[in-house]
């Protein structure tokens, strides 16, 4: 290992944004709130491994061509890793925009603009590693120019085994032979975990994309209609077969129901942390969002954020709207 630092967090948007630029990749940051953006706890590097260990507020942070063009040829050519302790978000490469929650990986290129939305605050560990080593088991194949963003779930074996490892190594200075031997089977298991099942097809078509934007479009348009939002309805809107509709989820590694349910529990989430709400009865904010079935609402919040409705409210700070 060649260094390791502690690192203090960011006072401002600006700080945090500079702390970023010199210790990992140029970008733009976008704090939903005034306050700090986040802590760089942790920051090591293992040969030509970088990784570090991030505490962040909810946030956006876009990476433009001036951002990438300051960095090293070698630089351009990897790719970045999150591996998601807490939190969740999506990100967006190549006109694709993929979610992702604790447990999952996400990975994007450097060689392209991209961005990264957090919108609950979060932990993670960030990683940028070659992407040759992506692609060695298509040394022989005419190879896309840039490796497509991707997201991998928690329960994808090569993803929890990352996770594990990460979590078992030291980043403290203490860094001892098991840790240096770990550091060189990293890249494998993320090259695995990209690679692996619930990873979406390698090349999606242009016009594939348009009816992706379409179908987001209908989803954020429909979100609240508890009868009306269904998979056919979906489909007839965009003129396409429900078949070809679930496809297009497929291939970005998602499901249709699950999408919506996603959407509409973050939905939910806000309204409850939202001070417009804040006389609104929890079954309200359900049906409003829409869930058919308070009770049922409930668990699947509980299941998908770790507490009830109801603790998530009071233990929230009250977001005044502008």
């Amino acid at each position: 290992m060649n260094m390791v630092e502690n690192l203090t967090q960011g006072k401002s948007a600006r700080e945090w944004e500079a702390l970023l630029a010199d210790r990992f990749v140029p970008g733009r940051i976008a704090l939903q709130s005034a306050g700090p953006g986040g802590r760089l706890d942790q920051h090591a590097r293992f040969s030509r491994l970088w990784l570090a260990q991030l505490s962040i507020q909810p946030q956006s942070i876009t990476h433009e061509i001036p951002d990438l063009v300051t960095l090293s040829a070698e630089e351009r050519a990897s790719v970045i890793a999150h591996v998601v302790v807490e939190g969740d978000g999506f990100i967006e490469q190549s006109g694709t925009r993929l979610p992702f929650g604790a447990g999952d990986i996400s990975f994007r290129n450097l060689a392209e603009p991209s961005r990264v939305v957090f919108k609950t605050p979060g932990s993670f560990y960030a990683i940028r590693l070659s992407a040759t080593i992506m692609r060695i088991h298509r040394s022989g194949q005419v190879k896309s120019r840039h490796l497509a963003p991707r997201i991998t779930h928690g329960a994808a074996l090569p993803t929890e085994m990352a996770h594990r490892l990460l979590s078992g190594m030291a980043m403290d200075g203490s860094c001892g032979a098991t840790d240096f031997y770990l550091s060189f089977a990293l890249p494998w298991l993320f090259a695995a975990a990209y690679h692996g099942e619930s990873a979406p097809e390698p090349a999606i078509r242009a016009a594939n994309e348009v009816r992706w934007q379409q179908v987001l479009e209908y989803l954020e348009q429909h979100l609240y209609d508890a009868d009306e939002l269904s998979a056919i309805a979906c489909a007839r809107a965009i003129g396409v077969s429900e078949r070809y509709l679930h496809r297009l989820f497929a291939q970005r590694g998602l499901r249709f129901s699950r999408t919506v349910l996603a959407k509409r529990l973050e939905a939910a989430q806000a309204m409850l942390q939202c001070g417009a709400y804040r006389e609104q009865a929890i079954a309200s904010i359900a049906y409003q969002c829409g869930f058919k079935d308070p009770a049922h609402f409930s668990r699947l919040f509980k299941a998908r954020y770790g507490v009830s409705p109801s603790c998530f409210r009071a233990e929230s700070d009250w977001v005044t709207p502008p």
